[in-house]
């Protein structure tokens, strides 16, 4: 019996973002994708005409019927929450069906450059760190960190290096497992800072083009994929990292809008080879 992941995100029809990229990618991974939608889109949020239909009445009645079916998962991965309420779904989610042996897996979406995505506010944040506590392994962007931490994104983002205060603000989140931040820009790279245990390493890869829709969601899918299948939080870094350069390398190939994302779909193939590593 293949492994499964409850996957609370919102679906996109457009962008190559949140539920599409996560489906696609763990189903590549070998791991059976549950989703648990927090909303319905016609595109991405940063197109700028879009129709979104909150879900967040129906989520609880997910529960109840998986509950009622017994239901267990590897994995419980959360990401885009339309509404505050939806954290508390998601508390349920993991205190009802965590067993010893599952992973959770939050990427605390809630803002990037240093501001917060439209509609989302302290009170979303102060509801994101009773669901960061919780995490097995934490996936916040730079801003998020900066958010969760209740620390100054200008003043970590102007100092000449960076890195040693963004350590100090992300191990506190690594005591209980492992935490990756992500996007953080320097010089001509992006580095995704991962802490595990004592061990810190910087994972970078230089900077392809301008900033595209759903390589987050890509990034956070391939981790959870990967450590799901036991491989190790830096090795699962590095392959998402791999991953997603190769996506961008993809798409940057023909002429492309980044609001609707990468073209990951042609390199799916590349997980496969993943996939094999982590179960050997």
């Amino acid at each position: 019996m293949s492994k499964r992941a409850a996957v609370i995100n919102d679906l996109s029809s457009f962008g190559s973002c949140s539920l599409t990229a996560y489906i696609a990618v763990l189903s590549a991974l070998g791991v059976q994708p549950c989703p648990l939608p927090t909303a319905v889109l016609s595109a991405q949020s940063e197109f700028p005409v879009f129709y979104r239909r909150d879900l967040t009445a129906d989520m609880p009645l997910f529960l109840d019927a998986w509950q009622a079916e017994n239901e267990r998962f590897d994995a419980i991965c959360t990401g885009y929450f339309s509404d505050s309420r939806q954290i508390d779904t998601a508390l349920r989610l993991i205190n009802d069906f965590r067993t010893k042996n599952s992973l959770v897996i939050i990427d605390p979406v809630m803002g990037d450059e240093g501001s917060f995505y439209p509609a989302f506010d302290g009170e979303i944040c102060k509801k994101m760190r009773s669901l960061a506590a919780k995490a097995d392994i934490l996936l916040p962007n730079l801003t998020e960190l900066c958010f969760l931490s209740d620390a100054d994104y200008a003043a970590v983002i102007s100092k000449s290096d960076p890195m040693p205060m963004i350590e100090d603000l992300a191990k506190p989140f690594a005591e209980s497992g492992g935490v990756v931040v992500t996007g953080i820009h320097i010089d001509d790279s992006i580095c995704n800072l991962a802490i595990c245990g004592n061990e810190t390493r910087c994972i970078a890869r230089k900077r392809i083009g301008e900033r595209f829709s759903g390589t987050g969601d890509l990034f956070s899918a391939v981790i959870s994929g990967c450590v799901v299948n036991g491989k190790s939080l830096f090795d699962a870094a590095e392959a998402a990292a791999d991953f997603v350069c190769s996506a961008i390398d993809e798409t940057v190939k023909k002429p492309h809008d980044p609001l609707y994302g990468v073209r990951f779909e042609q390199i799916l193939n590349q997980l496969t080879e993943v996939k094999h590593y982590a179960s050997n």
